[in-house]
């Protein structure tokens, strides 16, 4: 049970994670809509269960039964949930990112065809969840889940992996050619590939443990993990709006947007060239958060500048 003792304590450490995430989100963006915080705490009670139920089967092992194997034998049902959760958790941030696509790329058949497959992969995990409350006795569980086991958390990593190439995709089909809006999208693309890469890794290894070390939980433990770090990616790419925005503005606004830097030409003669006074607004739906199209609309206008 060492394994399924230390995947407990990650989880309580990055629990604190995900209610310091939720605590700065609320203070934040009290304007976004119902839906949006709805789903925020959605994913935070979630987790409050998740983490709940990981201490109850922990405590069930080590303490209430400490020292009597017999019991080690056997998964005993707050292990069953705790899985439950933690693939509940993962397929509503994986439809939170495909949605996102869909706004980025306007394309329905990637995104649905990223939705049915996100739903297969969930359907494995609760499928393998619902066969440990038939079969609690470990030997016979892993006989009886080894396939859809392995075949669920590969597609699992394939998912995240794919999904993450495709917002990197979209992202840099909407450079404007502007070096500060340019260097933005790089850094969320930095971010999509950082978060798909570390929960394809845990996936990875999970199905590693679960091959490699058969008489151990010793995978259950990637399983735990796995569950908050998607509640922990949704809600810190949420809490980045901001910080994202203010990169946009750090230049002086305007009443319509953003205004970039003033260009202005040479003046070899002022009496017959007028500097011209540049003003570019643009308006980017990075995120895909808003209730408004995924559009980007960009406004250039000039006048001239007396001396």
């Amino acid at each position: 049970m060492q394994a399924a003792l230390s995947g407990t304590l990650a989880t309580m450490l990055l629990y604190g994670v995900t209610c310091m995430q939720t605590f700065h989100y609320w203070q934040t963006y009290e304007h976004d809509g119902k839906i949006l915080k709805s789903l925020v705490s959605f994913i935070w009670l979630l987790e409050t269960a998740h983490t709940a139920l990981s201490i109850h089967f922990v405590e069930y092992y080590l303490i209430v039964h400490f020292g009597d194997l017999t019991y080690l034998e056997y998964a005993v049902w707050s292990m069953g949930a705790t899985c439950v959760i933690g693939f509940f958790i993962a397929y509503v941030v994986n439809l939170c990112f495909i949605w996102r696509i869909s706004r980025l790329g306007q394309n329905r058949w990637i995104a649905g065809f990223f939705v049915i497959v996100a739903t297969v992969r969930c359907g494995f995990g609760l499928a393998n969840c619902v066969l440990s409350f038939i079969y609690p006795l470990w030997t016979e569980f892993r006989v009886r889940v080894f396939a859809t086991m392995v075949a669920g958390q590969v597609l699992s990593a394939v998912v995240d992996g794919v999904i993450a190439f495709t917002l990197c995709f979209y992202l840099r089909k909407r450079r404007t050619g502007m070096k500060r809006t340019d260097s933005i999208i790089n850094r969320l693309q930095l971010y999509s590939i950082n978060t798909g890469a570390i929960t394809s890794l845990i996936a990875a290894l999970a199905v590693v443990a679960f091959i490699v070390l058969p008489t151990t939980t010793a995978f259950i433990a990637f399983v735990q993990v796995q569950g908050k770090l998607y509640a922990t990616s949704l809600l810190a790419s949420l809490n980045a709006r901001k910080r994202t925005l203010e990169k946009i503005e750090q230049t002086v606004p305007t009443a319509d947007g953003v205004a970039l830097s003033l260009f202005r030409a040479a003046r070899p003669d002022p009496s017959f060239l007028q500097a011209i006074e540049v003003q570019k607004s643009v308006t980017m739906d990075i995120y895909g958060d808003s209730l408004d199209s995924g559009k980007e609309s960009q406004e250039t206008q000039a006048r001239p500048v007396a001396y």
